[in-house]
């Protein structure tokens, strides 16, 4: 049998706009004995447990030819009949063959989470021949998924809001499943955000959570104040609910943003639209509506007329409900779907009236280096231009100032906490490409995207295999950008990328060449332009928008340059200009932003932090492979140093040997000496040590061993390092994700003991 790896998706995704599961089919070490041979096999599996009827067809699609393709698709219409069989709403489902290799990508679409992934469980477990029968699995399958069918309400209301394009998130599933409290609990699987940030709303069932205040809540939660309110408006009511007039018809009136529906239920269910009622109801429900707040409310009441007053027929209010199932009271009616629809339409209307927009404006960040200074600086330069953005980085969430997390939330619950919060009004998301791979996308699309470069780092086998799979993995984030996909130039990768986009425009970012060489570069695209050139002696950042030149700053007057000879940051501060000049911010801001913005623990711990405290030099920074640290040490070999240029790094445990090899290679020869460290791990040692093997590697690379000192982590390793440095030196510290926090305390208790001594 194949071996599957299966995933799913939280949102939109690099394979489809679907929430889907991945399954990743290896039939490298597959046997053309193996079970099953024929789809015959399946199917008697599938009527033994009753999960198939007579004559019923499956699989609904034909099945491909060849094994690989064959058995794949079998599989994911196994799984999504498991779904259909329990009321889940899934149908779509690909499957796509590697050329010259026994292997299959296959999706399949689910409707909730833990659901997909269970009859994905179950389906391979049908077809692996690991159950001859799976009556009982199914049964305990069917329990679970029918307990979170999706209520037909909620389902109206997700498909008005995509009408509207107004984003949603639901909340009771992965991964926000036990995250959002509400303490209500109106409607199993009904609990959803609409919209973002300050403009969202929260609905469980109909009921909106946030734009209801203590009244409303207790009129919803407690029958006897809304009785106390009938009695007030003088209406004739049933003290317990219910009414002994056994000739007295039923009725519910709706009321959702102004618009009534009359709907006369029937002894077994069923409901009728009626046209024709009296306008003392039509107030008496608007009244209610406007004590409520203008929730959407729901009458019960039993008349003998609806066409008369309910004083004039003895008729009585039994309830109201300000939380009414749509589902319930429109689904059983003639054109049932279309009158759902029409009152998911008008609740949407009355939670987000108008034009106003109910997205948070985007600007997301990918590439394998610099992705977090880049972040850092587009949100320093909104900041200064009075925004609020929320910011996820490696170095956490901060919203609106705020750190709230110190985790990596460069992902997908990362972006989801900053596009959920009413702290911020925009939102700045670093995206890294494992949350692309694995997780997808918290949003559908973004204003503006940006992918800084693309290099072998990060590769795995198995899982994202070569330079070119990178490539795509990173690319699936441009190719949600709607204004503008920012790209760096001078990165071959990256140059490739436009032909598969459909943003309105590209921004070519080069260090490297000229504005007359990247219009050939674009082509017919609508393209623009940032890149250096020569005013007045000095190299300034220019950028091109149309027919207008316009040059902004002298990149030696961008802190975080060093004087220009940090060439990453000047990358790093040309693609945060490009982008928040196009997304709308004055170039003057611009300007005085990245005038402003310094390589400091405040701004970018970690990231080239200088300590100027002791008779040599510390510049603390955080790269962590080979292309991060070759072009560390570009910025190196351009500062004059009156002693020795010293390095003290550390090769990534859980990095294979080829990649920390290279980073070995890249420092080689840059320095006068070297300590090979370990990165200072959160927990207990437990990992191997890396530091003799990157000492090897210096070794070899014609580095003396001498000139070489093997060290462990924590506080003594760093005070022997900064023991051994003497005055006029450049000691290079880089630092994993612990020693970002760590190792400047360890530093400033050094220069306490040394001042003191």
């Amino acid at each position: 049998m194949p071996e599957i790896l299966f995933f799913p998706y939280f949102g939109p995704n690099r394979r489809s706009d679907k929430r889907v599961v991945e399954l990743r089919l290896d039939f490298s070490t597959d046997k053309d004995s193996d079970f099953p041979q024929r789809v015959e096999g399946i199917g008697r599996i599938l009527k033994d447990a009753g999960i198939l009827t007579a004559g019923e067809c499956f699989p609904e699609e034909p099945l491909p030819d060849g094994r690989v393709n064959w058995y794949s698709s079998l599989l994911v219409q196994t799984a999504l009949l498991f779904q259909h069989k329990c009321g889940h709403r899934a149908d779509y489902f690909r499957i796509s063959e590697e050329p010259g290799r026994k292997r299959c990508l296959a999706l399949v679409e689910y409707a909730h989470c833990d659901v997909g992934m269970t009859a994905v469980k179950l389906a391979i477990e049908t077809m692996n021949g690991s159950r001859q029968t799976i009556l009982e699995p199914f049964r305990q399958f069917s329990e679970f998924a029918r307990a979170r069918v999706l209520p037909s309400e909620t389902d109206a209301i997700i498909k008005a809001a995509i009408r509207r394009d107004i984003p949603y998130f639901q909340l009771e599933q992965e991964p926000f499943s036990g995250k959002f409290k509400t303490g209500f609990g109106v409607r199993p699987n009904g609990l959803l955000m609409l919209g973002h940030g300050a403009a969202s709303r929260i609905l469980d069932g109909t009921f909106c959570i946030d734009k209801s205040g203590e009244y409303v809540t207790a009129l919803l939660r407690n029958p006897g104040q809304r009785r106390a309110l009938l009695q007030q408006l003088g209406v004739p009511f049933s003290n317990d609910g219910t009414d002994n007039q056994a000739v007295s018809d039923l009725y519910h009136i709706l009321n959702i943003n102004g618009q009534l529906s009359v709907i006369k239920e029937s002894p077994d269910g069923s409901g009728q639209i009626v046209d024709n009622s009296h306008s003392s109801l039509g107030t008496l429900i608007q009244t209610i509506s406007k004590l409520a707040e203008f929730a959407p409310v729901a009458v019960s009441l039993k008349t003998t007329d609806i066409t008369k007053p309910l004083g004039e027929t003895g008729g009585v209010v039994l309830d109201f409900d300000l939380a009414p199932n749509l589902g319930v009271l429109l689904g059983q009616c003639e054109r049932g779907p279309d009158l759902l629809d029409s009152a998911a339409n008008h609740l949407i209307d009355w939670l987000f009236p108008g034009p106003g927009n109910t997205r948070m404006p985007i600007i997301a960040v990918t590439g394998t280096n610099g992705k977090t200074t880049t972040s850092r600086m587009i949100r320093h330069i909104l900041e200064l231009s009075g925004h609020r953005p929320g910011l996820v980085c490696t170095d956490g969430i901060f919203l609106n100032g705020r750190q709230i997390s110190r985790e990596d939330s460069s992902s997908f619950i990362g972006h989801a906490r900053v596009l959920t919060s009413k702290l911020v009004d925009t939102a700045v998301l670093e995206t890294h490409h494992r949350g692309i791979a694995v997780r997808g996308f918290a949003f559908e699309k973004c204003e503006i995207a940006v992918c800084l470069n693309v290099t072998r780092e990060h590769l795995a086998k198995g899982e994202i295999e070569s330079v070119e799979q990178m490539a795509e993995v990173k690319r699936a984030l441009l190719e949600r950008a709607s204004d503008v996909a920012v790209l760096n130039a001078d990165d071959d990768n990256c140059r490739l990328m436009p032909a598969y986009l459909t943003a309105e425009r590209i921004c070519f970012v080069s260090m490297q060449s000229s504005v007359d060489q990247l219009r050939d570069l674009a082509g017919s695209r609508s393209a623009c332009f940032c890149v250096l050139e020569n005013v007045r002696g000095e190299q300034w950042l220019v950028i091109y928008d149309g027919k207008q030149r316009l040059p902004l700053m002298d990149v030696a007057q961008i802190p975080a340059s060093f004087d220009g000879t940090a060439r990453f940051n000047v990358s790093n501060a040309m693609h945060a200009a490009a982008a928040t000049f196009f997304f709308g911010i004055h170039i003057d801001q611009i300007r005085a932003a990245l005038g402003s913005f310094s390589a400091g623990r405040e701004l970018t711990p970690g990231r080239m932090n200088v300590i100027d405290d002791l008779p040599f030099r510390i510049i603390i920074d955080f790269a962590h492979n080979a292309d991060g640290m070759k072009k560390l040490c570009e910025f190196v070999d351009l500062q004059k140093v009156k002693g020795l240029k010293r390095i003290a790094f550390a090769g990534p445990a859980k990095s294979t040997d080829e990649a920390n090899r290279r980073s070995a290679q890249a420092v080689a020869g840059h320095f006068d000496f070297y300590f090979c460290k370990e990165y200072e791990p959160p927990e207990p040692i437990s990992r191997r040590l890396v530091g003799p093997f990157m000492q090897q590697v210096l070794v070899e690379e014609g580095v003396p061993e001498n000139k070489t000192m093997l060290m462990t982590f924590g506080r003594e390793v760093i005070f022997r390092i900064l023991d051994a440095c003497e005055p006029g030196d450049l000691l290079i510290l880089l630092v994993g994700h612990a020693e970002i926090h760590s190792a400047p305390p360890h530093i400033n208790e050094y220069i306490g003991h040394r001042s003191k001594a």
